[in-house]
């Protein structure tokens, strides 16, 4: 089984006074109804961060987007439309934004922008409240 290769970003809107407290997270309801954080495949020939630029932008149409810092890796198995059974590596980055408006991709029903604590609440997948949680130790937000 070959493992398929994503990178993904945990974004937070950058205001002019960064407040801990205060801080917004992005994230995105797929069309089964799971909110999570922007991510996409990485392409032959593509870097992480160049991965991640073009999977943001298609996903919420955001240009605008300084990336930071490694934050941690994840992978889990799943089932692919064919029905095949399919390995995933996510790499997650963390990035800031100061654009505010959001245009999703038919990939996607809705989008938020949460509190730190809401997004821990909201996010379905263990791995990717383990991945916020990481961020979060590591002192990125």
């Amino acid at each position: 089984m070959t493992i398929e290769l994503s990178v993904g970003a945990i974004i937070r809107y950058q205001t002019m006074e960064y407040n801990k407290d205060y801080a917004e997270f992005l994230l995105l309801r797929n069309k089964r109804g799971f909110w999570g954080f922007p991510q996409g495949h990485k392409e032959r020939g593509e870097n992480d961060i160049q991965t991640l630029q073009r999977e943001v932008q298609e996903e919420t149409g955001i240009v605008n987007l300084e990336i930071h810092q490694y934050i941690g890796k994840i992978q889990y198995k799943y089932f692919r439309a064919d029905g095949l059974r399919s390995e995933k590596e996510v790499k997650f980055y963390f990035a800031t934004t100061s654009t505010r408006e959001v245009i999703i991709s038919n990939e996607h029903e809705d989008f938020k922008w949460t509190n730190y604590l809401d997004a821990l609440s909201l996010l379905d997948h263990r791995q990717l409240k383990s991945i916020i949680l990481k961020g979060r130790r590591k002192g990125l937000y």
